[in-house]
């Protein structure tokens, strides 16, 4: 994030949803700028509000990320400004986690491990939006970054690492130790950044953008993972029992693994025996006084399951007497034309 109330200039950040691309997870594709106009008065923010909607629009229209790029370019060019920008685009795959990377004379971007450990990424670039039109260099060259589950991507204008006097290098090796030694949590570390660069009190603008992928292997708090299983298809049964596994490992109720387990297996088998269509299973991390795992199940029939007693037949009586003795708290609600029934798991406390 940027920090409102700074003096004007021509720094920016923009994440641009990409049209296409979209996986039965509901992740698809996102675009992510940062860019800074030469100069720092009110001309470089004008020039600013007119390149980032530029580049949203073009963006959107699907291009590659070096036509977006080239065309920005041109587009900055004619505008017969005086101005030239820096900028870096990258297109994130959020399945699969691939990034596109185009520069046009910027810095690189900084890459953060799940352990801390940060390094500067060096990306193949090109010559500044402006002049590269303008010297007929418009082949921009794109690089590819692998985002694993749990890192976290950085980018930023040059206003957080240069010093007067001092070696951009240096100041890139500076940041990165900054990055390592700084809060974990996304969101903590952007303000944090951003404090330091306040604090440093340069003439330039900061801009800064982190993108952190969270896959099925690194769900963090609030996140979700969900999955469809159709009647008849073993395969997606065993994925569902793969994902809870994976999140209940992740989100470390691990004690507490084959309780979650046993009652999400009983309510997805609940699920297919009672009903026509698939069961949708949704697993999330609920975060308040104290960290609760949430399993729900949802299928599409109204007929809500109600408790027998153990004598009688039946095995969905006893199937919900399992739920209600393993889950700390459970219930049914209808959704719908049909119903979803919830269970939630207290988590020990994270140490």
């Amino acid at each position: 994030g940027g920090s409102p109330g700074r003096d004007i200039g021509g720094d920016w950040y923009d994440l641009i949803p990409l049209p296409g691309g979209g996986t039965p997870s509901g992740a698809g594709r996102v675009g992510a700028v940062i860019g800074d106009v030469q100069g720092h008065d009110t001309h470089a923010a004008a020039v600013m509000g007119q390149l980032r909607i530029v580049l949203r629009a073009y963006a959107a229209e699907g291009h590659t990320p070096a036509t977006v790029m080239a065309r920005a370019s041109v587009f900055l060019h004619e505008l017969d400004t005086d101005r030239f920008a820096t900028c870096l685009y990258a297109e994130a795959d959020l399945s699969t986690g691939v990034v596109q990377v185009v520069r046009a004379g910027h810095i690189d971007p900084l890459l953060r491990g799940p352990d801390g450990t940060c390094r500067r990424l060096r990306v193949p670039g090109g010559l500044p939006l402006g002049l590269s039109a303008e010297f007929g260099s418009l082949d921009y060259p794109v690089g590819t970054v692998e985002l694993d589950p749990g890192h976290t991507l950085l980018l930023c204008t040059d206003g957080l690492v240069e010093q007067p006097g001092a070696d951009l290098d240096d100041g890139m090796r500076a940041l990165a130790a900054m990055i390592a030694a700084g809060p974990e949590d996304v969101r903590r570390l952007a303000d944090q950044l951003i404090e330091v660069a306040e604090e440093r009190g340069g003439d330039d603008d900061v801009a800064l953008l982190l993108l952190r992928r969270r896959g099925p292997d690194g769900p963090q708090a609030g996140s979700r993972l969900q999955q469809h299983v159709a009647p008849g298809d073993p395969e997606a049964l065993s994925e569902a029992r793969h994902m809870i596994r994976a999140a209940v490992r992740t989100w470390g109720a691990r004690d507490r693994s084959d309780e979650i387990e046993l009652v999400a297996d009983e309510l997805i088998t609940n699920a297919l025996m009672h009903t026509e269509g698939a069961a949708i299973v949704t697993l999330r991390v609920l975060t308040g006084t104290e960290h609760r795992l949430r399993v729900e199940v949802e299928d599409s029939s109204s007929a809500l399951p109600r408790r027998r007693e153990a004598g009688e037949s039946g095995v969905s009586g006893r199937g919900l007497m399992l739920v209600d003795l393993l889950a700390d708290e459970w219930g049914v609600e209808a959704r719908g034309g049909g119903k979803c029934v919830w269970c939630e798991f207290v988590m020990p406390e994270q140490s």
